[in-house]
C-alpha cells in the first residue's frame, strides 16, 4: 500500500513503538487538565485555459535550520502554516508521535510527545484551528488544537464498517478545513502482508464540525476500487486525488458528501517508455488562484526506480501533464514527489530524489513547468524531504537528514526554509 510521505514512512514507523495503552484524560505538559470525554486526551505543548500566475519576486536561498535538540530527536511527517506559526507532526525517537511549532521556520519547539502507540501524521489548518489525522494503537484517530500548541486527541474518531475493520486496512490520509469544520479522506485496502500490489477496496470521506467527532459520507460508486491520498479546497468545493485501476485519478465535490470521479485520460497514465511502469499515483494536491496542481510518481518496473510526475488542472476534472526537470530518471535512480504547496510566488513540491535533483525540492511559478531548487552546487543533497508548507513570506520543507554516519537511534530530522525578500 502506498501511503503519503512514502519516502520516510518506513523509517518513521520503525521508531514509533507499540507498547502501553492510551490514557484518556491524561494531560502531558503544563498546565494540566483532565478532559471528561472517554477516549479523549489533551496534549500540551488537456484542460480548459488555466489561470496564469506570474511570480511575485525571486526567493532567497534555501537555508538549513540551526542545529537544535528538538529537530535532532524527530523524524518529520507533515508541516502546515496556521496563519500564526508553522506546526509539524513527527515520530519522536524513543517515544511515539509529537507536535512541533515554529514562528519563523528555523527555530522549533517540540511542544508535546504522545504515547508510543499514538502517531499523528497529516495536518490541516484553517480559521478554526489545526487538525491532525493518524492512528492510535493502529486505529484511525484525530487530534485538534485551537492554536497548534495545545492538542486534544480522540481515539476511534472515524466511523468505519465493523466488518471491514476486522479484515481490511483503513487509513486516514489527509484533512482540509471547510467553512463549517473539516473534511478528511482515506482509503480501505484488503489485508496484505507482502507484495500485495495496488488494489484498494474503496475511498472513504468523513466530515467533522470540531475535528474530533467525524461523520462518514455514504459509500458511492465513484469511490469504489480507488484510494484517496490527498484533498484540497477551492472556491467551488473540493478536489481529491489518488489512484484507481493502477493509474492516477481525481475527484471533485461541491459539498464534500457527493463525489464525481474525473474521466480517465491518457494524461493520467504512465508515460510511454521501453520499460513501462506498473502504475501512476497522485499523492499530494494544492490550489492557488483557481489552479489545481497534483504531484506523485509512476513505477517502478523493470530496471528503473520510481519517476516523479506532476499535473495541473483548471477545474479538477480534466488534467494536463506538467514538465519537470529531472522528473524522469533511468537506471538505478528514483524520484518520488510526496508533497506540494502553494506559495506567494507559485508552487513548491518535494520528494525523495536519487537522480538529478539533490535535496528533492522543485519550484514552479505556474504549476505547468517545474525546475529543481537544489543543484549539484547546493548543500541540500543530504535532505530527504517529506512535506512542505508556506506562509506569505517563508516556505518550509521538513524531512530527514540523510547523513553518512547516522546515530544508532535513526536518521535525525531536518528543516530547510526559504524567505521571500
Amino acid at each position: 500500500m502506498m501511503a503519503r510521505h512514502a519516502a520516510v514512512v518506513a523509517v518513521a514507523i520503525s521508531i514509533s513503538g507499540c507498547v502501553g495503552q492510551p490514557k484518556p484524560g491524561v494531560v502531558i505538559g503544563s498546565p494540566a487538565r483532565t478532559e471528561p470525554a472517554t477516549g479523549q486526551s489533551t496534549v500540551v505543548p488537456r484542460p480548459t485555459v488555466a489561470p496564469t500566475v506570474a511570480p511575485v519576486t525571486s526567493p532567497g536561498p534555501w537555508l538549513a535550520a540551526p542545529d537544535q535538540d528538538s529537530v535532532r530527536r524527530v523524524q518529520f511527517r507533515d508541516v502546515a502554516w496556521t496563519g500564526e506559526r508553522f506546526v509539524a507532526t513527527a515520530s519522536v525517537i524513543e517515544a511515539g508521535g509529537g507536535f512541533l511549532d515554529s514562528s519563523d521556520g528555523r527555530m522549533w519547539t517540540l511542544r508535546s510527545e504522545t504515547s508510543p502507540i499514538e502517531l499523528p501524521v497529516s495536518l490541516g489548518a484553517g480559521p478554526g484551528g489545526v487538525v491532525a489525522v493518524g492512528s492510535i494503537d493502529g486505529t484511525p484517530a484525530s487530534w485538534f488544537s485551537h492554536d497548534g500548541l495545545v492538542w486534544t486527541a480522540r481515539t476511534n474518531a472515524f466511523p468505519v464498517d465493523p466488518a471491514a475493520a476486522e479484515t481490511d486496512a483503513i487509513e486516514v490520509t489527509d484533512v482540509v478545513a471547510t467553512d463549517a469544520g473539516w473534511l478528511a479522506v482515506g482509503r480501505e485496502d484488503p489485508p496484505c502482508n507482502v507484495n500485495c500490489g495496488l488494489a484498494p477496496v474503496r475511498s472513504i470521506v468523513w466530515m467533522s464540525d470540531d475535528g474530533l467527532d467525524w461523520t462518514r459520507a455514504a459509500d458511492q460508486m465513484s469511490l469504489n476500487g480507488a484510494a484517496m491520498t490527498a484533498v484540497t479546497r477551492r472556491a467551488s468545493g473540493f478536489v481529491a486525488v489518488g489512484l484507481a485501476d493502477l493509474r492516477a485519478i481525481a475527484w471533485t465535490s461541491a459539498d464534500g458528501f457527493t463525489w464525481t470521479r474525473a474521466a480517465d485520460s491518457p494524461e493520467l497514465d504512465a508515460l510511454p517508455s521501453d520499460d513501462p511502469p506498473l502504475w501512476t499515483t497522485m499523492d499530494s494536491v494544492a490550489t492557488r488562484h483557481g489552479l489545481v496542481v497534483a504531484v506523485g510518481y509512476e513505477g517502478p518496473a523493470g530496471g528503473h526506480g520510481p519517476a516523479a510526475r506532476a499535473w495541473w488542472s483548471a477545474d479538477g476534472r480534466t488534467w494536463a501533464n506538467a514538465d519537470g526537470a529531472d522528473f524522469l530518471s533511468g537506471g538505478e535512480t528514483s524520484v518520488m514527489l510526496a508533497g506540494v504547496t502553494a506559495t506567494a510566488d507559485g508552487f513548491v513540491a518535494v520528494g525523495s530524489s536519487s537522480g538529478g535533483c539533490p535535496g528533492g525540492i522543485w519550484d514552479s511559478p505556474d504549476g505547468h513547468a517545474w525546475g529543481c531548487s537544489a543543484g549539484a552546487d547546493r548543500p541540500l543533497a543530504g535532505l530527504v524531504p517529506s512535506a512542505v508548507a508556506a506562509s506569505d513570506s517563508v516556505s518550509v520543507v521538513v524531512g530527514l537528514a540523510n547523513v553518512s554516519d547516522p546515530p544508532l537511534d535513526g536518521l535525525p530530522g531536518a528543516v530547510w526554509s526559504r524567505r521571500l525578500p
